[in-house]
């Protein structure tokens, strides 16, 4: 799933822990650094790894571990230390859910 510039996107929705769904971040036409914001919200307890693949998706590891520890929103800044790569491959890796949880996305 490529996920555009400025459209709030729901990613997923889940309800047990395991890896998701596989998204990216198509290069942007102003060729610009960017950011993303994520949110999770819905559900009572969540714990969840962004992990990022450079082979394809043959092998991910931890970008961002510990990446949603509860409902809020949370952003890979241009400028920080984990920031969001073109063309990469991402996915969540959740540890914990208790319910169900809707994840959304909005790159800028």
């Amino acid at each position: 799933m490529y996920i555009e510039k400025g459209i709030a996107t729901p990613l997923e929705t889940v309800s047990t822990t395991g890896t998701g769904v596989t998204f990216s971040f198509p290069e942007h036409l102003s060729a610009g650094d960017f950011s993303v914001v994520f949110q999770a919200k819905s559900g009572t307890t969540i714990a969840a790894d962004l992990q990022i693949s450079l082979d394809g998706g043959t092998t991910f590891t931890n970008y961002a571990a510990s990446f949603f520890a509860a409902a809020g929103a949370k952003a890979l800044n241009a400028g920080g230390s984990t920031p969001a790569v073109a063309g990469a491959l991402y996915r969540f890796n959740y540890t914990t859910l208790t319910g169900t949880w809707t994840i959304l996305i909005s790159s800028s």
